[in-house]
């Protein structure tokens, strides 16, 4: 295989990899409490359980080896805390478009979030933003005027913020009475910016997750093997 062909799978792959599957917002589900509790209070309570089962080996027998689990609650305190740490603001306030609208902001709001999201996210993802809203007529070309570049600025007809795109000057205006369609396409925009951010990262999460995960699936087939083998040993 030649080493275009290499590459080509590699970016094929890679692309899979980074897609929708691991972004931001599907991390969430494995971070509720109840999975939490598990996982922290297993970490917390095994050098208790250890101690138990080695000072009184005839009272206290565990079906399966404590620091397999132990591991998977290493495994994931540390995804845990990297995903409280680097998971985007945005995506936790706003898992969805319903949290958004609960929180009660005008429509101009979304300007504010726009530029959060242009001023902080990867070069790439700005581009990508950038080129949604023109594409979409969102944002329009305008005269040249730096007096809009550094942050948004309220106006009475709406909120506007001026960037560059394509060597070109674009304002990003948003009015009170926005239309409900053009308000929910522009935060989805900014989300969809936000939960593909920081890949490496996220992976990192993922594969720490999945780790935990392989290494509770040990403990439980162990814990199978060790009523089998006792059913066995009784017939």
């Amino acid at each position: 295989m030649s080493k275009s062909t290499c590459w080509e799978k590699w970016e094929e792959w890679w692309g899979k990899l980074k897609g929708e599957p691991t972004h931001w917002h599907n991390l969430d589900g494995y971070f509720k409490p109840i999975v939490t509790r598990f996982f922290i209070t297993w970490f917390a309570t095994a050098p208790l359980i250890a101690s138990l089962t080695q000072s009184y080996p005839d009272i206290f027998v565990l079906p399966f080896d404590w620091w397999i689990l132990w591991l998977a609650s290493l495994a994931y305190a540390i995804a845990f805390a990297i995903h409280a740490w680097r998971c985007p603001q945005f995506i936790k306030r706003y898992p969805t478009y319903p949290a958004y609208q609960a929180r009660g902001h005008s429509p101009r709001w979304l300007v504010w979030e726009f530029f959060g999201c242009w001023t902080t996210i990867h070069e790439s993802g700005r581009v990508k933003l950038e080129d949604r809203v023109v594409e979409k007529s969102y944002a329009k070309e305008s005269p040249e005027n730096l007096e809009f570049r550094e942050k948004p600025r309220v106006f009475k007809e709406g909120t506007k913020f001026q960037f560059q795109h394509d060597e070109k000057s674009y304002d990003l205006v948003v009015k009170e009475n926005a239309p409900d369609e053009m308000v929910k396409d522009l935060f989805w925009e900014i989300f969809g910016r936000w939960t593909s951010s920081s890949t490496k990262t996220r992976l990192f999460i993922w594969g720490l997750l999945g780790l935990a995960a392989v290494l509770v699936l040990g403990t439980v087939f162990q814990d199978i093997w060790f009523v089998v083998s006792l059913l066995r040993a009784q017939n």
